[in-house]
């Protein structure tokens, strides 16, 4: 693959503008209205990032296209890129949905486009939950940088496993236990070589305040990160959301608005799509009481959900008529509504 002077500015590439098709000037306008309506309802959803891949098993509704037309999601991550490190080139697994060594997921470039071209975000999510992957220097740190950028980012026309695409951003999934490890570089040398990349960064909610015992603690602290979610599901995080005992969700959700105020953009929360995958899963029914806790505390922006698949095979499996997303979406707008007391909450909480 081509490679990246360190650091130099990207030139910037002619994009192909859309021919746009002016309006008769006797169009009715109900006509126009329609034509609105009708592109409001391809726009993405406020409030609402989803996983996709990883797990897909075939399932045609969990298609990453079918996911953006669903309009509910602002951003979507693919994940993952990961197995890097000690001299190791990235690895793309994107899970059962195509075999990226083949070059089978290819064909996800014009699903990639139709999303970006009705306002998602698409993002490659690095990292993974195996830590099969490392940074043991700041030499890796700007190798994986400048491979990710070339790759997957740069628009240069490298055609990649995902073909041949320019994503928005990255997503910093890191469940690497190495607190030192040399994230912030990474997010460094990405930023220099697009300032307008987004970055966003997910971790498991064990965090205490003042702490750096998660990895992305310091490149969070670079004021890099649009936005940061904090997993509220697993095995062994005594901070997941359980109804009548949320005293330990709430001290996360505190720790981490507080640790990162400033620095990141907004926070919200991952949650996870199937009661059988693994502790934490929060019921639709449930959601609104985990989102009035968040919602208290300032830049609370949302939710993001892990991941497509188990969305879709929550309606599968007879959750519910819907996919999990579709049955905490009404939820999580309620949530970004102010209310009257967020002013005074907001002030309490700075006091």
């Amino acid at each position: 693959h081509p490679t990246v002077p360190p650091f130099a500015k990207p030139e910037k590439t002619e994009q192909e503008e859309m021919a746009s098709s002016s309006s008769p000037p006797l169009l009715p306008l109900l006509l126009l209205l329609g034509m609105f309506s009708a592109l409001r309802a391809h726009a993405s959803g406020k409030g609402m990032a989803l996983y996709w891949g990883w797990h897909v098993n075939n399932i045609t509704a969990a298609g990453l296209e079918m996911a953006c037309k669903t309009g509910q999601f602002e951003q979507v991550n693919i994940a993952f890129l990961t197995d890097f490190g000690y001299g190791k080139p990235p690895t793309p697994d994107f899970g059962t949905g195509c075999d990226a060594p083949s070059g089978g997921c290819k064909y996800l470039q014009s699903e990639i486009e139709y999303c970006q071209s009705v306002n998602v975000k698409v993002l490659l999510s690095i990292g993974g939950f195996d830590a099969t992957y490392r940074l043991p220097n700041e030499e890796e740190a700007h190798r994986l940088a400048a491979h990710v950028y070339n790759v997957y980012l740069s628009g240069y026309g490298v055609d990649g496993p995902l073909g041949k695409v320019k994503l928005d951003g990255v997503d910093f999934w890191i469940n690497d236990t190495l607190p030192t490890a040399y994230w912030d570089v990474v997010a460094e040398d990405l930023k220099r070589y697009d300032e307008k990349l987004i970055l966003t960064g997910s971790q498991a909610c064990n965090h205490s305040l003042g702490v750096p015992d998660i990895p992305i603690f310091y490149a969070l602290k670079t004021g890099l990160f649009s936005r940061v979610w904090a997993r509220v599901f697993g095995d062994y995080y005594p901070c997941v959301y359980e109804r009548g005992n949320t005293a330990s969700f709430e001290s996360a959700v505190r720790n981490w608005t507080t640790d990162f105020e400033g620095y990141v953009g907004d926070f919200r929360i991952a949650v996870d799509c199937h009661p059988k995958y693994i502790r934490g899963f929060i019921p639709p029914e449930e959601i609104e009481g985990a989102l009035d806790i968040v919602r208290k505390y300032p830049r609370y922006s949302g939710v993001a959900v892990w991941n497509r698949h188990w969305d879709v095979k929550y309606k599968e499996d007879g959750y519910a008529k819907w996919p999990y997303s579709e049955t905490i979406y009404p939820h999580v707008q309620d949530s970004l509504e102010p209310d009257d007391d967020d002013a005074v909450r907001h002030q309490h909480l700075h006091e």
